[in-house]
């Protein structure tokens, strides 16, 4: 039986995203015990992994409004049980494929359309990193220590970082009308054809749907995206201080943005296992935590915010579903 070119494409990204989480999983498990691992989850504050649940659960509200701010005409329930669905699958999916539930369960609730809920999302992930390096920027301002041997090495290239993204979100709409005519250029008379010619009339109005979004409307999703990304951090604090790891805000922060790094390329293992941990020790590594350290609790957050992620993400499921039977 042959498999669909879908099929065997999704299959080659499993495959390949579980070769990374294996390697990964035997290069960290090569300087930690998996009984390290288990004694540290066993041994938490259920108090304070309670606060980071709840801390998460105001990040997914928040989320759910940033998407709402963009594609007004979703209702909010529905767009924040497809926020929590799109936060699992990204999770979950290897190579960041699941980025593209978010397009799809818009294009399916009927209130946008996939060309532009995907600029939505270019825009969103643009605004999430800006606002880490800067915040990683601040982190590193207060922070006592040093990161790669040169503090104001490291200011200066987030603050660099920060104010390309600054600027690419400003012109985003006058970039993404410039790409197209480059495109059309490039692809000369091919562009004349039925079929291309669907498919770059339908990203032109993407574009010019996504244009009608005020910059008033980007300003407040840049604030929003602003503090959504201070409850994550914050969250990842109060994690850290459920397993009884000595480190402070701005240590976090620092330590966390390595991971955070890994999150935003395509380069995921299976539920972002291994690429996560790997992340997440070598950022605390060069914040000063011991290594063994630093690597057990890179397993303990990752499992601790998959868990969270999963509950949400089925909440979040459970509510479309009974959305779109009140619907019929």
């Amino acid at each position: 039986m042959l498999l669909s070119p879908q099929t065997r494409s999704l299959l080659l990204k499993a495959g390949v995203g579980l070769l990374v989480t294996g390697s990964l999983f035997f290069f960290l498990f090569r300087y930690v015990d998996p009984r390290q691992v288990g004694a540290l989850l066993a041994g938490s504050r259920l108090d304070l992994l309670a606060v980071g649940l709840g801390v998460w659960v105001l990040i997914y509200l928040g989320r759910g409004l940033r998407f709402l701010l963009l594609a007004p005409r979703t209702p909010f329930v529905t767009m924040l049980s497809i926020a929590a669905i799109h936060a699992f699958l990204l999770r979950l999916l290897p190579f960041r494929t699941g980025e593209l539930a978010y397009a799809f369960l818009v294009r399916r609730a009927g209130t946008a359309g996939l060309g532009e809920s995907l600029l939505v999302l270019l825009l969103i992930r643009i605004l999430d990193s800006t606002c880490v390096v800067i915040l990683f920027a601040v982190a590193l301002a207060f922070h006592q220590g040093t990161y790669l041997g040169d503090r104001r090495l490291g200011i200066a290239a987030a603050l660099v970082a920060a104010l390309l993204g600054i600027g690419i979100v400003l012109a985003l709409v006058p970039l993404l009308a410039l790409a197209l005519r480059i495109v059309r250029r490039v692809l000369g008379g091919l562009a004349r054809r039925p079929r291309v010619a669907r498919v770059l009339e339908r990203a032109g109005e993407a574009v010019t749907a996504f244009s009608a979004v005020r910059r008033a409307t980007v300003l407040f999703t840049a604030l929003l995206s602003m503090l959504l990304w201070l409850l994550t951090f914050g969250a990842f604090f109060a994690i850290m201080r459920a397993f009884y790891m000595p480190v402070g805000v701005s240590q976090t922060v620092l330590g966390a943005t390595a991971a955070v790094v890994t999150g935003f390329l395509p380069i995921g293992g299976i539920g972002s296992f291994g690429t996560l941990e790997a992340g997440w020790a070598l950022g605390f590594a060069l914040c000063g935590l011991d290594q063994t350290r630093a690597i057990a609790s890179g397993f303990g957050v990752s499992i601790i915010t998959f868990i969270y992620g999963a509950a949400l993400g089925l909440l979040g499921w459970i509510g479309l579903r009974l959305g779109s039977r009140r619907t019929r």
